[in-house]
């Protein structure tokens, strides 16, 4: 049973990699291919089937001269071998279901769809390593040898998955981008709001000014003051205009370091922001956090000392 949904990233005092429980547990929480866009899901479906039935099934041609006139030579087994052996009539060449695939190589089968699982949902190679118990080189052999048999599986699931390991920015799905969109609407939104109920006694209210942030109200009921931003992750963060800008270059995988340089924001500011933005996403936008997660410590490995055009 995946663990419960964190009620907030506050806690974060570091830029927020996997390491952390908190996001852990949110993303073993997520559903396993939500990353992914709705038409590839099929076929990544497909290749953890495949991953998972592949070792235990039977070749249908020699991997050498493509014959179907194949036999069973050594069941599983004999002389210690870990998988059937078959032989060609034709060629006589002797080979065994994963002869001449990327994953000839590869022990621990039946780690190979749980390893896939947590790629898909976004975990570090290191990650998956120490949740499965196999070493980190283990871990980066299957991630190559599992990309080539993607290939050989389904070119557009492989070119997208490629596209999106390398440490450049990379495109957001549709799900992703409408999901953005509505978070920026909601921004806006929130800059221009007039009438608001009050937080603390959900009374109705009477503007009393608008000031440079955001429009302020009195409560009838509690006569406390309050403004669009009153009781809400964003409380007390400045330069509204930068929001929307800000949102994005997050949401796609830019560390502090390049947003501070990009907007003019400091280290402290931008740390400061980014553990705001993802609280205030989690509750309506939890794919957006999902993927700031995943493109944020998909590209850890490799920051540029300036921002990028």
């Amino acid at each position: 049973m995946a663990p419960a949904i964190p009620q907030t990233f506050s806690t974060f005092n570091i830029p927020p990699t996997r390491r952390h429980v908190e996001t852990i547990d949110f993303l073993l929480a997520r559903p396993s291919l939500e990353l992914l866009p709705e038409a590839l899901r099929p076929a990544a479906r497909g290749f953890l089937s495949y991953l998972a039935t592949l070792p235990t099934s039977a070749p249908h041609e020699c991997p050498a001269c493509a014959s179907r006139s194949i036999a069973l030579a050594t069941p599983a087994g004999t002389h210690g071998s870990r998988r059937d052996g078959y032989y060609c009539r034709d060629c006589n060449k002797r080979f065994n279901i994963l002869s001449g695939t990327p994953l000839r190589l590869l022990r621990s089968e039946e780690k190979w769809k749980p390893w896939m699982s947590y790629r898909y949902q976004g975990f570090s190679q290191e990650l998956i390593a120490a949740f499965l118990g196999i070493s980190n080189k283990a871990s980066m052999t299957w991630s190559r040898a599992f990309m080539a048999a993607m290939a050989d599986y389904d070119t557009q699931l492989h070119r997208w998955w490629e596209d999106h390991q390398s440490t450049h920015i990379s495109e957001l799905t549709d799900e992703a981008e409408r999901a953005l969109e509505a978070c920026v609407a909601t921004l806006t939104e929130l800059a221009v709001l007039t009438d608001r109920h009050c937080p603390y006694r959900g009374s109705s209210s009477t503007q009393v000014l608008t000031s440079r942030r955001a429009t302020e109200y009195q409560c009838h009921g509690c006569e406390r003051r309050y403004n669009n931003l009153t009781e809400t992750p964003l409380s007390h963060i400045q330069h509204m205009e930068l929001w929307p800008e800000y949102l994005r270059l997050l949401v796609v995988g830019y560390h502090d370091t390049e947003i501070g340089e990009r907007l003019g924001l400091s280290k402290s500011l931008t740390n400061l922001w980014r553990q705001r933005f993802l609280e205030f996403m989690q509750a309506r936008w939890p794919l957006l956090v999902h993927w700031t997660l995943w493109q944020w410590s998909r590209r850890r490995v490799s920051v540029p000392s300036g921002p990028q055009t």
